[in-house]
């Protein structure tokens, strides 16, 4: 099998010699999970720390690519960038490469599940929309690229509703998609393990467009996102920073900025179209939003000093983010960096 992306899940490994690549955090829950299976993996790591689980960890240049070529199927770290030789090589050799997320969607109910992407905004907008389910009254699990890993054995539970957090790298193993996608942000990130801006731009939208995807809620205020409309999907609803100026309901967030107006307006948005009761009921949603805990580091306020107010949004790692960071405090331009006093030189020598 070469396709990149096969329809497998979690179900059809049991039985099956399975590689794990990759132990990081969603590698030790793919880990967990196979031994829930009662599967005991072949595990390989770029750089092992030492066993794991009682397992030995094979490093991948030595001995572990050779353990994963007898494997029927390897199991993918999102981290390990799925354009390696390594997995063109074990693609080449009929060996399906497939990550854990894709394979819980698989066999997912995918009417209750949304899936939330984008450069930026995505954990805010996941973290929102599951705030609001569960104001609204439903079980719901934040997962994904943030929040817990859904499949993992750990966080078993009776959901109704689970929004998942989708990184372009996770993006790369979905063989299908829920019938509803956001996308909240497009902007040049992460080249290196892409390869290219283009090709970034096309695997993350590429849940848009997957088997199973009806609709996607895009952010009507990306020039970029227009111009990769094509990528969206069989049907695409913008959603603007503009649209419904009247709505106070998603005040008691507490979030600042024009995009986060907008994040929540694309909440708001998915739980319509997913048919969530009181997602259109703005009395109702105003409730459900009350006690919202923004996520750290996202415009997070931390102090006045002389007059100077200090915000901690670490977060912002480019400058999409960074621009939307300012304009969230109009009229207060940012101040420069304080300087310390010059030192004194030392005397020269006589």
């Amino acid at each position: 099998m070469t396709d990149p992306r096969p329809k497998l899940s979690w179900s059809d490994l049991a039985g099956a010699r399975v590689g794990i690549w990759g132990l990081g955090r969603e590698g030790h829950a793919n880990l967990r999970k196979l031994l829930a299976l009662e599967v005991e993996p072949v595990l390989v790591d770029d750089r092992p720390a030492g066993p794991v689980e009682g397992l030995p960890v094979l490093a991948t240049a030595d001995g572990g690519l050779a353990a994963l070529e007898r494997c029927d199927v390897v199991v993918k770290t999102p981290g390990l960038s799925r354009y390696r030789p390594e997995v063109a090589h074990l693609s080449g050799r009929g060996i399906p490469v497939v990550g854990g997320l894709g394979l819980w969607l698989a066999e997912a109910d995918l009417r209750r599940v949304l899936c939330v992407t984008g450069t930026k905004g995505k954990s805010t907008t996941s973290s929102l929309t599951g705030h609001l389910l569960t104001g609204l009254g439903y079980r719901c699990m934040v997962g994904g690229n943030i929040g817990a890993v859904p499949y993992d054995p750990a966080n078993a539970g009776d959901f109704d509703f689970w929004v998942i957090e989708v990184s372009s790298y996770q993006a790369t193993d979905l063989p299908c998609s829920p019938p509803v996608v956001a996308v909240t942000a497009l902007h040049p990130d992460h080249l290196d393990w892409h390869g290219g801006v283009e090709q970034y731009y096309r695997d993350k939208l590429s849940a848009c467009s997957q088997p199973g995807a009806e609709l996607t809620v895009a952010n009507g205020d990306s020039a970029l996102l227009r111009e990769h409309a094509a990528l969206l999907g069989p049907r695409v609803e913008w959603v603007s920073e503009h649209d419904d100026p009247d709505a106070t309901w998603m005040d008691p967030l507490g979030l600042p900025g024009r995009h986060n107006r907008r994040n929540a307006l694309i909440a708001r948005c998915c739980l319509v179209a997913l048919g969530v009761p009181g997602a259109a009921d703005t009395a109702a949603l105003r409730a459900a939003a009350v006690g919202y805990q923004p996520l750290p580091s996202r415009l997070t306020p931390v102090g006045t000093v002389g007059g100077v107010s200090f915000v901690d949004d670490s977060l912002s790692t480019n400058v999409l983010p960074t621009l939307a960071a300012l304009d969230a405090f109009p009229g207060r331009p940012p101040q420069p960096p304080l300087r310390s006093p010059p030192r004194p030189r030392p005397a020269s020598p006589a």
